[in-house]
């Protein structure tokens, strides 16, 4: 495609886009467009719907040693320094860093079993939705807003497992568009605000993504006002309450390192959710990077360069690791919004429908009062697990790395579980080792913990080698999972 064709169809697109607009109710100033409300309204309860009716929420291992962590914490009332899980790492140094999320899941849980999780995990994601897509209808016309919203909820909905960072996405949401009102208004966020940071710092890491936001709208509210010390003072004072807020947890000032540690592990390679994206595996990321790319290229002059250096940061960090995809997601959505609008177009933020909050409760109501079906897999063998002798369950175990999550929860002790960032990256690349078939680590570690059974996943390695190793024999197996224990 040549440069003037594309100038062509993009000058076209953007003027049939704007004329589009200016005759759309959406804009009209002098009230609020039914039909609009009423999709900005129906289109976070759908999603909301999806993520409680989702079978998927609870496929993830770490689920488990999250509720088992609430679980110590309510019964102890203390937060854990260190390890009371393992056998393997008993009482070494560990940062529960998302203890106020796993008190708040122990909570939901305490309602209605695996469906009151879902309620939690269902409104956290209904928040989430509700903002970008309040701020979806302000920017743009009604079916442009739905597109931008159902296409952040498919990228959200990868990451929808019930873990405390689901709980963060509103408070994301709602940080970054505190940030881009405060610029809007060329005025500083409230101070109250700041005290946001002390419940995220207990919720989740990515609090330390929030204070970032702070300081880069702080430094481009600074250059756009170089000679108003007063509102420089109202940001600088902003920032120090968000960083004093902040280390408001059981860890003080050391938590501030703790994301940057774990970040920098190089276990993070063999876990899932750290891989790097792709265009095969993440289709709609790469979609996504397209569109703003064509974008950027027609409009860059016209964004900030702050916002501009945010949304490469966010793009690179995306494609780095698939994790950050949501931080792509949800930031990247309510800063590219006022871009998207090329006619600046923009109107108060409408509110919702009145039977919004009704149908919201109504949806809650259904799956409380809907049993919660748990779909057992290869990382939750619950059943299997039933069937192993209880003076068996009490010795020292191997389990493949994703299933010692729910044997935290069950009250078991595991080998190995999903805090990595505290087992290190040394015993994290050999537990994936032993898993992988190598069966002389193995041996070494069977002799070292006294190890009397083994549960792996049907498609483990160590499986085969295990089948044909003297000394040990299967106790029990299903289609999902496999226990072995040292034969007598």
């Amino acid at each position: 495609m040549t440069s003037t064709t594309a100038n062509g169809w993009w000058g076209r697109a953007r003027e049939r886009f704007v004329r589009q607009a200016e005759q759309s109710d959406h804009f009209a100033p002098d009230g609020i467009d039914r039909h609009s409300a009423a999709l900005q309204s129906a289109l976070p309860l759908f999603l909301a719907g999806l993520l409680l009716f989702n079978v998927n929420l609870f496929l993830d291992g770490d689920t488990g040693w999250h509720l088992g962590a609430g679980h110590w914490i309510v019964e102890h009332r203390a937060v854990p320094t260190v390890d009371p899980f393992s056998h393997t790492f008993a009482e070494t140094p560990w940062t529960a860093h998302e203890w106020l999320a796993e008190v708040l899941m122990v909570g939901a849980e305490g309602v209605r079993g695996w469906g009151g999780l879902a309620v939690l995990f269902g409104l956290a994601g209904a928040a989430t939705f509700a903002i970008i897509s309040r701020e979806g209808f302000r920017f743009l016309p009604a079916r442009w807003a739905v597109a931008l919203v159902l296409v952040i909820g498919g990228m959200l909905f990868t990451f929808s497992l019930g873990r405390p960072h689901m709980l963060a996405w509103p408070l994301l949401a709602f940080w970054t568009l505190l940030l881009l009102r405060a610029r809007e208004r060329n005025g500083a966020p409230p101070l109250v605000a700041a005290l946001l940071m002390t419940v995220w710092a207990n919720l989740h890491a990515s609090y330390i993504v929030a204070l970032g936001l702070a300081g880069l709208f702080a430094l481009e509210s600074l250059v756009a006002n170089r000679r108003d010390l007063k509102l420089l003072g109202r940001w600088a004072l902003f920032g120090l309450l968000s960083v004093g807020a902040a280390i408001v947890t059981p860890f003080g000032p050391s938590h501030f390192l703790y994301p940057f540690e774990v970040s920098g592990m190089k276990a993070l390679a063999i876990i899932g959710e750290w891989r790097r994206s792709t265009p095969l595996t993440d289709p709609l990321l790469y979609l996504c990077l397209a569109g703003l790319l064509l974008l950027l290229r027609r409009r860059w002059r016209e964004v900030p360069p702050l916002r501009l250096l945010l949304l490469l940061g966010l793009t690179a960090l995306a494609i780095s690791h698939a994790r950050h995809q949501m931080l792509f997601a949800i930031i990247g959505s309510l800063v590219i919004l006022p871009i998207l609008n090329p006619a600046g177009l923009e109107r108060s933020p409408q509110p919702f429908s009145r039977w919004f909050f009704p149908a919201a409760v109504l949806l809650v109501a259904v799956r409380l009062a809907w049993p919660y079906s748990f779909t057992e897999t290869s990382t939750y063998p619950l059943t299997l697990l039933q069937r192993v002798p209880a003076d068996l369950k009490a010795r020292p175990m191997y389990n493949e790395y994703s299933q010692g999550g729910p044997l935290v929860m069950l009250g078991l002790k595991p080998y190995i579980d999903g805090r990595a960032d505290m087992y290190g990256d040394d015993f994290t690349f050999r537990a994936k080792a032993i898993t992988n078939g190598d069966i002389a680590k193995f041996r070494e570690d069977a002799e070292r913990f006294r190890i009397a059974w083994v549960l792996l996943e049907f498609d483990d390695r160590l499986k085969l080698k295990l089948e044909r190793e003297p000394g040990w024999r299967k106790l029990v197996e299903d289609e999902k999972a496999t226990v072995f224990v040292r034969a007598r």
